[in-house]
């Protein structure tokens, strides 16, 4: 069994602004116990200030065996008179079916202005079992003026 579905609105309150938003979703359950669901949403907005746009993902899926994976991902954007920026982040965490985890996340950002610009970005790594924990975490960034 499947399901499926998509949803868009697109409203805006006068001639100078305009808002767009749409969402999807899916629900499968494969013929040897699989299950997979997951959503994404997207949304833009303009005015006379400036725009902006951002998109969501996540999914969990559960194999025949038991393990489970779940992702996700978020990433938006923006623009106006003094300067823009960008960023995202995603992640996945995954789960055997004897408990032992195993997760990875990371996110980038970047800003532009009058002035210069200015980029940076992390991720983290995580494992746990039953015999301890590990971690690794990482960053770094650049500012130009």
């Amino acid at each position: 069994a499947a399901f499926a579905g998509s949803l868009l609105v697109v409203a805006g309150a006068d001639a100078q602004v305009s808002r767009g938003r749409a969402r999807t979703g899916h629900v499968a359950v494969g013929p040897h116990g699989g299950m997979s669901a997951g959503q994404k949403r997207t949304s833009v907005n303009s005015g006379p200030f400036g725009s902006s746009a951002a998109k969501t993902q996540s999914r969990t899926r559960v194999t025949p065996g038991g393990a489970t994976v779940q992702t996700g991902r978020a990433a938006g954007a923006r623009s106006g008179p003094l300067g823009g920026g960008a960023g995202s982040a995603k992640g996945v965490k995954v789960t055997t079916p004897t408990g032992q985890t195993y997760s990875h996340a990371s996110k980038q950002k970047v800003a532009a202005g009058p002035g210069g610009f200015a980029a940076g970005g992390s991720s983290r790594t995580t494992a746990a079992g039953p015999f301890g924990a590990a971690g690794v975490w990482r960053a770094g960034g650049v500012a130009v003026r």
